[in-house]
């Protein structure tokens, strides 16, 4: 019987994400109807073969059992000891995951893998410049660094901690309210439920890190963050100046030489 799954074209929430086509290494791991482990080793984590868009592999099951096939994808080709408790680290790490629950039979099992992690991408409608003497960092409060297949959600067992990701150097010129420039992008495993991201955008003028409220973090969710970047975290103030007409007249007393 053969076990197939295909990872999605690219993030339909909110906006499609055109690079996130990478190639990745899908793995799969079969328990039984309650979650536990086969017995005889049969519950190991095994490699599944691309074939096309997705990934197959051929295994022996019990046609009156009913089983749980987990699923989970990632640009990166280490193989997972378990994917109830999967480690992720945060960043750069694109990774897919899916769940079915069915009875064995000749149909085998087919099933469609979702982001597991939010992309965070940040667009600037000014120009700047980001480098090592003005750095850029977006920080998530709450992020985590495992994931259970089963429950299809982050492992809350541990302390969540917070993440800060560093924008790699780039000079950005013609960017504008209607045009905006896109400085980079970025994952995150996250729970489903808004965040106040901090952005710290140094600059020429040490500018202070200052919060973007509730933004909508979410599994397989692109989110794009638009704005006065340059400008982050500086106070905007208004310079007046005014011209008198009536002149203050003073004496200047001077000789004839």
């Amino acid at each position: 019987m053969t076990i197939s799954v295909t990872l999605p074209e690219g993030m339909t929430t909110r906006a499609i994400a055109a690079d996130d086509e990478k190639d990745a290494y899908c793995f799969v791991q079969i328990l039984d109807e309650l979650g536990e482990d086969l017995e005889g080793g049969h519950f190991a984590v095994q490699g599944m073969s691309k074939t096309g868009n997705g990934y197959t592999a051929t295994v022996y099951l019990n046609g009156n059992e009913t089983y749980n096939f987990l699923f989970w994808a990632t640009s990166g080709d280490e193989k997972p000891d378990d994917l109830r408790n999967v480690a992720y680290t945060n960043g750069e790490t694109l990774a897919w995951a899916g769940k079915e629950s069915a009875e064995w039979s000749a149909n085998g099992i087919s099933c469609t893998l979702k982001h597991v992690v939010s992309r965070i991408t940040l667009t600037t409608t000014t120009n700047l410049s980001v480098s090592g003497t003005n750095p850029l960092t977006i920080t998530v409060p709450t992020t985590f660094n495992a994931y259970n297949v089963l429950n299809m959600e982050p492992v809350k067992t541990a302390t969540p901690s917070g993440f800060t990701y560093t924008f790699d150097p780039i000079t950005v010129s013609g960017a504008s309210e209607n045009a905006p420039v896109q400085i980079g992008h970025f994952y995150a495993l996250v729970n489903n439920e808004p965040q106040a991201l901090k952005l710290h955008y140094k600059g020429s003028l040490g500018n202070s890190e200052d919060q973007i409220p509730n933004v909508p973090l979410a599994p397989d969710t692109h989110v794009v963050l638009k704005g006065d970047v340059a400008n982050f975290g500086l106070v905007s103030g208004t310079i007046t100046a005014t011209v008198a007409n009536d002149w203050t007249e003073q004496e200047h007393p001077f000789e004839n030489f």
